[in-house]
């Protein structure tokens, strides 16, 4: 249905694109980390910002989870107004997301897919000894949930829901909920489990440095609807603190 063009990237210079997205800002930012469409959207929209020097050329689209997913091959509900833009240095662009159905998503909890914001610099860069060298894309993906008819946002009960089980040095996290959560667990003293997401009425296994031992005390940051953390304590293999 999507007749915009996309430009590909091949696997070699995707593996080097990640390593320079991981190490460089992007020239053009975004005023949020996630959306939410509510039980009565339609439409959501988020602005962005060429902070950058030079002019940018940006391609969105969303898709179900698969990272190399193309605007020509994803199929999703939502769709991306302009799907391409161009974005002059200080300029500020906003993007609206339209969803098209609810007919095939769940109905008892909530559905998320990826957008996508894809930035492509000029493509060359002149040198000093006069030669030209390939400037990188860089490719943004944040979090769409879609909530059903009937499902309100999540509240601080609703996260105390959540369950923690240990076997050995691996940390079950159970979310009996109908909302994605996520969050990032600090298991006693040991380093933090941070960019984990648990999808609803279900379960995420993730490894730990050493085993949990019955009362320590843990702590489990949850991203809320705005984009801020709710913080919640528990004494592990305590129920009445869970």
């Amino acid at each position: 249905m999507r007749s915009c063009k996309w430009w590909s990237v091949s696997s070699s210079t995707f593996a080097a694109l990640l390593l320079w997205a991981s190490t460089t800002s992007a020239a053009v930012n975004i005023d949020r980390t996630r959306l939410i469409f509510a039980a009565s959207d339609k439409v959501q929209s988020l602005n962005l910002s060429n902070d950058g020097d030079t002019p940018m050329l940006i391609q969105a689209w969303t898709d179900n989870g698969d990272v190399d997913s193309s605007p020509d091959t994803s199929q999703t509900p939502i769709v991306v107004v302009p799907p391409v833009l161009r974005m002059l240095p200080g300029e500020l662009r906003a993007l609206r997301l339209m969803l098209s159905t609810r007919s095939q998503l769940a109905t008892d909890r909530e559905s998320q897919v990826w957008l996508n914001v894809y930035q492509i610099p000029p493509n060359t860069q002149a040198t000093q000894n006069g030669a030209r060298k390939v400037i990188l894309p860089l490719r943004l993906r944040l979090k769409v949930f879609i909530r059903p008819d009937g499902l309100a946002s999540p509240t601080e009960n609703d996260e105390q829901q959540l369950r923690f089980t240990a076997e050995g040095q691996t940390l079950r996290i159970e979310n009996p909920t109908p909302w994605f959560m996520s969050l990032t667990v600090h298991p006693g003293k040991q380093k933090e489990l941070g960019g984990l997401m648990v999808a609803p009425k279900a379960w995420l296994a993730v490894p730990l440095s050493a085993p949990l031992a019955a009362g320590e005390m843990m702590r489990y940051d949850v991203i809320t609807d705005s984009g801020n953390t709710r913080s919640h304590s528990l004494i592990y293999g305590h129920e009445k603190e869970r």
